[in-house]
């Protein structure tokens, strides 16, 4: 642990609560942080508010919430924990998940309650409902549509805050949505809530150092306009700068992976990660990611950087396959598709599927839009067309007669309902994923045959949509160190925080709704409510 550095003769600011990021952790924390007494500053490195949260499907993974209760969905505290500890492969912290679970409900009340944010059950089960205290409905929630949407497009012509959320980096980047749904009816009231309050929010702002008096972060070295800006914390300091997928040296360090095509903003690039560890904090699940397949069109950029866009898959008339033209995955469930690019051939030193190739029928690639957005990218060579399977395994560079063997027997498995390769469709999670674009498909939603030329293909990138390694923190979300001592005055959330909640598992919502949660619960221990 660094006992001083930098201290600045002058500082530019001081205030108790400085939170770092603006996703949905930094947002909570600076709005609860103000409403405790506290004076709250809210620190965000890119011109936009929102971070990762805001091109989300914006849902909040909360068991036992009010609006389970209301709707007649039983759920409770331990189902909940036998749930997690099923899942997490050991990787979870006892104290973290009890922590989560315990404040969870209480925190979207007190923001729906508080804020102009008012949720909804959403649709999707637990990604491994079929498990020991899954749930097949209401932990999910998300901003309500019917509620959210008609407000913000009323109120984005009179406060100006809206108009800094962060965007959809192109049209359709996740399918048809409003552009006040899902994360950016997140994002959106909890900005009117800190405008409401006076909360000052300083963007294009970059946090660059920890600043460390007698052992204790008393604030921090930030870069405004190219020069130091100098913030003291009288209580604390909330590192909510999201994950590290824009870092390439981090990512060749902690990942099994050299490239990442991120879906995140440019602006995750770990710097709450690299501060932390310049104080001692300990670090953990530095190997974990929500991975994604990702498509690249040529010459497209945002930001001057190259852009990743997601793809559909996992639906009747679509397939995964191999560099050999083989299946490797259960298409239907994602974190397979993560495990299949990083499957490794220890006896040849190299992973044993990458590259990885969409493959897809005419029906299928007209039903998902896959077709058409070819149409109106940049560049539409990254998506290959032919009327027959060996011209398209030709195009694509795989073995054409490995490409028609892995059809035909998929062929089959769909006819007979039932996929003896990867059990594709199997769990009720797949079963629900399936039936979003095929609801009266039977007996298994996600399974149909490629049969109708032309046959489409593309290759397949490394994607995700967060890391989730990063600093260890505390049931009162302070940072501690590799000894497991408090990091004094300094608090960190987001998936600047490892995902200790969940171990080396996720279901949908869980980073955003820890993120909220740990921001909530930091704000809270800086004003000592409520704590000894």
């Amino acid at each position: 642990m660094v006992k001083n550095n930098g201290i600045p003769d002058r500082w530019d600011m001081e205030v108790d609560l400085v939170s770092v990021g603006s996703s949905m952790g930094g947002l909570s924390a600076a709005i609860y942080g103000h409403d405790l007494g506290l004076s709250t500053v809210l620190m965000e490195k890119s011109g936009a508010l929102g971070g990762g949260t805001a091109l989300s499907g914006g849902v909040l993974w909360i068991p036992y919430n009010h609006h389970m209760i209301e709707a007649g969905i039983a759920d409770s505290k331990d189902e909940a924990l036998t749930h997690i500890r099923r899942i997490s492969l050991g990787r979870h912290d006892e104290e973290q998940v009890h922590a989560y679970l315990d404040h969870g409900p209480e925190v979207i009340r007190y923001l729906e309650d508080h804020t102009p944010l008012k949720l909804t059950i959403e649709s999707s089960p637990d990604y491994y409902t079929d498990l020991p205290g899954g749930k097949a409905r209401g932990r999910q929630l998300y901003p309500d549509p019917a509620l959210m949407i008609p407000m913000l497009k009323e109120v984005e012509q009179t406060q100006p805050i809206l108009a800094k959320v962060r965007r959809d980096p192109v049209p359709f980047f996740l399918g048809l949505r409003d552009v006040w749904a899902e994360g950016r009816g997140l994002i959106g009231p909890l900005a009117l809530a800190c405008a409401d309050r006076g909360i000052n929010m300083l963007l294009d702002t970059r946090a660059r150092q920890l600043l460390v008096k007698d052992g204790r972060v008393v604030g921090l070295r930030a870069e405004q306009e190219g020069r130091d800006f100098f913030i003291k914390a009288r209580k604390g300091i909330l590192l909510a700068t999201g994950g590290y997928e824009w870092n390439d040296e981090m990512n060749r360090r902690f990942m099994n992976c050299c490239t990442l095509s991120a879906l995140t903003p440019h602006s995750n690039e770990g710097d709450g990660h690299i501060m932390g560890m310049e104080v001692g904090a300990a670090m953990a699940l530095m190997d974990h990611s929500i991975y994604q397949p990702t498509i690249h069109v040529e010459g497209e950029e945002v930001e001057g950087r190259p852009f990743y866009r997601p793809i559909a898959y996992g639906y009747p008339g679509n397939i995964i396959v191999n560099r050999h033209g083989r299946r490797c995955c259960n298409e239907s469930f994602y974190p397979d598709i993560g495990r299949a690019f990083f499957a490794y051939e220890k006896v040849n030193s190299e992973l044993a599927n990458a590259p990885l190739f969409w493959i897809a029928d005419k029906a299928c690639a007209g039903k998902l839009g896959i077709s058409a957005m070819a149409k109106i990218t940049k560049n539409p060579d990254w998506l290959h067309k032919a009327d027959t399977l060996q011209e398209l395994a030709s195009k694509l560079g795989i073995p054409a007669d490995n490409l028609v063997e892995t059809v035909d027997r998929f062929n089959r498995f769909a006819s007979e309902g039932t996929d003896a390769d990867f059990h594709r469709g199997e769990t009720t999670y797949q079963k629900w994923w399936g039936k979003r674009m095929y609801p009266d498909k039977e007996p298994n939603p996600t399974l149909g045959s490629l049969e109708t030329p032309p046959f489409y293909g593309c290759k397949l990138y490394v994607g995700s949509v967060g890391n989730l390694g990063g600093l260890v923190i505390n049931k009162n979300a302070q940072v501690i160190d590799a000894e497991g001592a408090i990091i004094p005055g300094l608090y960190g959330t987001s998936n600047t925080t490892a995902l200790l909640s969940h171990g080396f598992a996720y279901t949908s919502g869980a980073c955003q709704a820890k993120s909220m949660i740990f921001g909530y619960i930091a704000a809270r221990h800086m004003a000592k409510v409520g704590f000894k």
